[in-house]
C-alpha cells in the first residue's frame, strides 16, 4: 500500500530553493571539497523534507505528509518519529491495518517512546483491541499519572475486558483530576453497577445527569 503520487526528485524546485537559503548562510565553510559539501547537502535535504513531513502530519495534512514520510520511511526505516507520523496519516486517511502494524513494528524497535504507546494504545482501543491495549496504556500511566484521558481509556479498556475492580480505579483516578466529567462518572456507575454496587453506581448516575453531557 502506498500513498505516493510524486516523490522526493519530483519537489527539486521546492528544495533548490531551499538549497539556495542554506548555501548563504554556511557560505566559504562548504567550500571544504566536494566531498563535504554533498554530504552536507544530502543531510540537510533529508532534515529539511523529515521537518516538513512532520511539521505537515501535526497540521493535519495527512495526504501531503504521508507522500513525504513514506519516502523517508524507506530511506531510513529505523526513524521511530517517522514511523510515528507516517502510521498516523495511515490511521487518518482510513488505511487503518497499515497504520497499526507499522505503529506496533515503531513499538517492538522503541520499546521506550511513550509517544509511539500512547498512539497505538489509543488506536487499540478505537480498534476495540482492548487486551493489547492494556499493557501500553498502563506503561504511558507510569509515565504520566495525571492524565485524566489516559486513565479514562485504560478504565474502557479494563470494563470491556470484565475486570471491573481496575477500571473503577482508573475512572475514580480519572475523576480526581477531572471532578467533573459526566462521561467518567457515567463510566463509572457502569462499572460499579457490573460489581452489584448499586449505591455507588446511583451516585455517579446522578452526578452524570447534573452535569450533563456524554461520550
Amino acid at each position: 500500500m502506498s500513498i505516493i503520487k510524486g516523490d522526493l526528485v519530483g519537489r527539486s524546485e521546492e528544495y533548490a530553493q531551499y538549497t539556495a537559503i542554506i548555501l548563504k548562510r554556511l557560505g566559504t565553510k562548504l567550500v571544504g571539497g566536494f566531498h563535504d559539501l554533498f554530504t552536507i547537502d544530502d543531510e540537510t535535504r533529508m532534515e529539511y523534507f523529515r521537518d516538513k513531513a512532520i511539521n505537515l502530519a501535526k497540521a493535519g495534512k495527512h495526504q501531503r505528509a504521508g507522500q513525504l514520510l513514506e519516502q523517508l520511511y524507506k530511506s531510513n526505516p529505523e526513524d521511530g518519529e517517522v514511523m510515528l507520523h507516517l502510521g498516523v496519516c495511515y490511521l487518518k486517511l482510513g488505511h487503518r491495518n497499515e497504520g497499526i502494524e507499522l505503529l506496533e513494528k515503531a513499538s517492538d524497535e522503541h520499546k521506550d517512546d511513550i509517544k509511539l504507546a500512547t498512539v497505538l494504545g489509543l488506536s487499540y482501543i478505537q480498534n476495540e483491541d482492548f487486551e493489547k491495549a492494556i499493557p501500553l496504556l498502563e506503561k504511558v500511566i507510569e509515565d504520566t499519572p495525571n492524565s485524566a484521558n489516559i486513565l479514562y481509556r485504560l478504565g474502557v479498556a479494563y470494563d470491556n475486558t470484565g475486570n471491573y475492580q481496575r477500571a473503577v480505579e482508573c475512572f475514580l483516578s480519572a475523576l480526581e483530576i477531572k471532578p467533573d466529567e459526566a462521561r467518567i462518572h457515567r463510566s463509572v456507575g457502569y462499572a460499579f453497577e457490573q460489581m452489584d454496587d448499586h449505591e455507588a453506581a446511583m451516585a455517579h448516575f446522578k452526578r452524570a445527569n447534573e452535569l450533563g453531557g456524554g461520550e
